[in-house]
């Protein structure tokens, strides 16, 4: 999706800013393109389309692993191999941790 396409999707979501602004935006751009799509998961989506407070971003993507820890590296973003057997990366953006499953 472009990043138009975000801010309007993000605009018809109360409580959707994660999505353009902040950490969780951080890494969908770092993840989105070069033949990946990365995109918000589970509660997150839930709670913003309810309009509920948005806690824990979990983010799902085509980027196998190896290629989320080596463009977290390049971007100076700490990744953390916590689930790696399932596919599963943390990312810590400002001290915030998001989930990245593939």
């Amino acid at each position: 999706m472009s990043e138009a396409g975000q801010v309007r999707a993000a605009g018809r979501l109360r409580g959707a800013s994660f999505l353009v602004t902040g950490g969780a935006a951080k890494v969908l751009a770092l993840l989105n393109g070069g033949g990946e799509e990365t995109r918000v998961a589970g509660g997150a989506v839930r709670n913003a389309l309810m309009g509920l407070p948005v806690s824990e971003i979990d983010i799902a993507t085509t980027a196998v692993p190896d290629e989320v820890i080596r463009r977290a590296r390049d971007a100076n973003i700490k990744s953390v191999p916590t689930g790696i057997e399932h596919g599963t990366v943390t990312l810590v953006v400002d001290g915030t941790p998001y989930e990245v499953t593939t």
